[in-house]
């Protein structure tokens, strides 16, 4: 066990392995519930950031980093048996919060400087605090990270141009048949990612756009249908775009549905992936997934690169300003530790001197001649506060002769509010 807090993280994105490894560790809902319980069980802090690119799992705990690791790696083990955990990184420390300002500030994301990861880490947060899951020195370093991202993006180029999957994506698909002006473009899924690409497409000179959910209300400007009307609706669609959790599009239907060879393009922004790679195989139709969007390059690459030095620099100072906060953090503990410590301690002290008073002592009232025989322990002040002095400074006593050589004399007098030795 150790007295300060520790930060560890697991994470597995693009860089490390594909798309098809990614949508294998896919989180449910269960799993993320049972992951958070496990956490609380074993008062640990748990935050898990789970987007298309990337699995977070971030701990902290007043264990060794060590044990952090482990204790994520037999969760994550326990949750898919069958799966390496091999490709998965882990940080520890400083490393770990370095990391997590790094993923915040869009500096890890497939298409550098993307936006969108800032909210996943934002909703991520608001996640873990619903869960009871985000202990104080975790919820510190998760706010941190958030006013890292917000800087980043306000005050340096980072975000300028295609700074999102959705504009990625989007530019993906419009390179892909030759522009998207006049034609017939559906997205399927109402979430985050679904609502980006709305945003995105209003600005396209698109033929027609219709949203593919189950749950969207009507969307001004788009028609919305739901998933089992997608097969009547393909042929009239050249540019299909996907983000949702489930399949949407296996060869076969592809292939009913486009037999005119018509150059389309297909998105599929899911992990789990929407769309069957078969579907690449039919005449005419382009696929992508979320990992071909990092080649995406734009006009603004330059400038967001250009921008790398100052985030990370910011990234530094705000790995300071943390390192003091999360001091402040177990500074507080302390005193709180020492205060409930004194409390506990008049609590046993009154018992203690109470236990030598008879009843007539300490209550002449209840007493069959109401006469005061004479002054027990509770009607002597000076002998009460004695006893409460000693047994408060006992602990503190003790400590300071058994401190270690190497001990600092100065800060030690200062927290004790003793005179200079020399005074």
């Amino acid at each position: 066990m150790t007295d300060a807090p520790t930060l560890a993280g697991l994470w597995l994105d693009g860089d490390a392995c594909a798309v098809d490894v990614r949508e294998s560790w896919a989180l449910s809902a269960d799993e993320m519930a049972g992951l958070y319980a496990a956490a609380r069980a074993d008062d640990l802090g748990l935050c898990v950031v789970s987007t298309c690119f990337r699995l977070e799992v971030v701990l902290s705990g007043r264990r060794p980093s060590a044990e952090l690791q482990a204790w994520g790696r037999r969760r994550l083990a326990a949750l898919r048996p069958d799966l390496d955990l091999g490709r998965f990184r882990v940080t520890e420390g400083p490393g770990a919060a370095r990391h997590l300002f790094r993923v915040a500030a869009g500096l890890e994301s497939a298409v550098l400087g993307e936006a969108q990861i800032l909210g996943q880490v934002r909703r991520a947060r608001a996640e873990a605090e619903e869960a009871g899951a985000l202990a104080p020195e975790l919820r510190e370093t998760l706010d941190a990270a958030v006013r890292v991202g917000q800087w980043a993006r306000g005050a340096t180029d980072l975000g300028r141009g295609t700074a999102s999957t959705a504009s990625a994506a989007v530019q993906w698909a419009d390179d892909a048949i030759g522009g998207l002006a006049g034609r017939g473009v559906a997205v399927v899924g109402a979430g985050q990612i679904g609502r980006l690409l709305l945003t995105r497409l209003a600005g396209v000179d698109a033929a027609s756009v219709t949203l593919v959910s189950g749950h969207a209300p009507a969307h001004h400007g788009f028609e919305v249908v739901r998933p089992d009307a997608l097969p009547d609706l393909l042929p009239r669609v050249d540019v299909l775009f996907t983000g949702t959790d489930r399949p949407v599009l296996d060869a076969s239907t592809a292939e009913a549905a486009w037999t005119d060879g018509v150059p389309r393009a297909v998105v599929d922004l899911g992990v789990p992936r929407n769309v069957d790679a078969a579907v690449g195989a039919v005449p005419g139709v382009a696929l992508a997934d979320v990992d071909a969007l990092g080649a995406v390059v734009d006009a603004g690459l330059a400038a967001r690169q250009a921008a790398i030095p100052a985030v990370e620099a910011r990234i530094e100072t705000s790995l300071d300003t943390l390192d003091e906060a999360l001091s402040a953090l177990e500074r507080e503990r302390l005193v709180g530790d020492f205060r409930r410590r004194a409390e506990a301690i008049r609590q046993d002290t009154l018992t203690y001197v109470c236990s030598r008073c008879d009843e007539r002592t300490c209550h002449p009232e209840a007493s069959d001649a109401g006469v005061r025989p004479g002054p027990g322990p509770c009607s002597d002040p000076d002998g009460l506060t004695r006893t409460l002095t000693t047994r408060l400074l006992h602990d503190v006593t003790a400590a300071l002769r058994n401190r270690p050589e190497h001990a600092d004399d100065d800060t030690i007098r200062a927290l004790l509010s003793l005179p200079d030795a020399g005074a």
